[in-house]
């Protein structure tokens, strides 16, 4: 449903709210509302400056502020789109991304890129409490929600010797955790971290994006017990992931102390 560009909008101009603002809330009423749907791409901005009665700067500024929140993606040279709903993972649950796509009625999906087992460097090493250059498995995954690119997956394993990971099992079993647990390694604790980036030539064309985008990258440690028992970090990991099509939430309680 596209905007009649000679319906001129009013905005405030004596409020204190900015212009760019206004512009940016009136845009985001109608995607939540449907009137702009998913996929859809939004008038030009020559029809929003005589829309709204503003610059194109004010357009361009309103335009920005959807994109960086990943409600409106620009394809250069064809237009600005209501970007697709994105996925919610919740931070505060210790569950693997595939059970979380299911639960929320996605279809997960994996695509092996790397396996190896190699010496861990000194960084990789320290996170893990293991000494440098002792073995440890790489895997390197694009994860999937029914069929689409939504992130790329990277972690560092400290397994038990007699413990090996294979190409057919990965490409296999879409759960990373779910494979350790039939080989008796079961991830029970975690520490983690999520920190914004804008995406360089590799992880555009990993994750499908264009160069500047803006990407979340989620790092930390899981932890299971070991084989004396003991609770270790099992896993280092990074997961590098599409802003456009990917959030993070925590639920938080407040509690009075008396």
């Amino acid at each position: 449903m596209t905007l009649d560009a000679t319906i001129q909008t009013e905005l405030g101009q004596n409020s204190e709210i900015p212009l760019y603002r206004q512009i940016e809330e009136d845009l985001l009423s109608q995607i939540t509302a449907g009137q702009l749907s998913q996929g859809e791409m939004i008038p030009p901005e020559r029809e929003l400056c005589e829309r709204y009665g503003v610059s194109r700067i004010t357009v361009r500024r309103a335009i920005g502020e959807l994109e960086t929140r990943g409600y409106v993606r620009r394809q250069q040279g064809k237009g600005t789109f209501v970007s697709r709903s994105r996925i919610r993972r919740e931070m505060g649950r210790l569950i693997s991304f595939s059970e979380e796509m299911k639960a929320q009625g996605h279809s997960p999906g994996s695509r092996l890129l790397n396996l190896q087992h190699r010496p861990a460097d000194k960084s990789v090493a320290g996170l893990l409490h293991i000494p440098e250059g002792h073995p440890i498995w790489i895997v390197e995954r694009l994860r999937l929600a029914d069929d689409e690119i939504t992130s790329l997956s990277i972690s560092y394993l400290n397994l038990p010797v007699h413990v090996y990971l294979t190409p057919v099992e990965l490409n296999t079993e879409i759960s990373l955790w779910s494979l350790l647990e039939h080989k008796g390694i079961i991830i029970s604790e975690a520490e983690t971290a999520v920190r914004a980036i804008s995406a360089d030539a590799h992880y555009a064309r990993l994750l499908d994006v264009e160069e500047g985008d803006p990407l979340l990258v989620r790092e930390g440690v899981n932890y299971g017990l070991s084989d004396l028992s003991e609770l270790a970090p099992i896993e280092a990991f990074q997961v590098i992931s599409r802003a456009d099509r990917y959030q993070y939430a925590l639920h938080l309680v407040h509690r009075a102390y008396g």
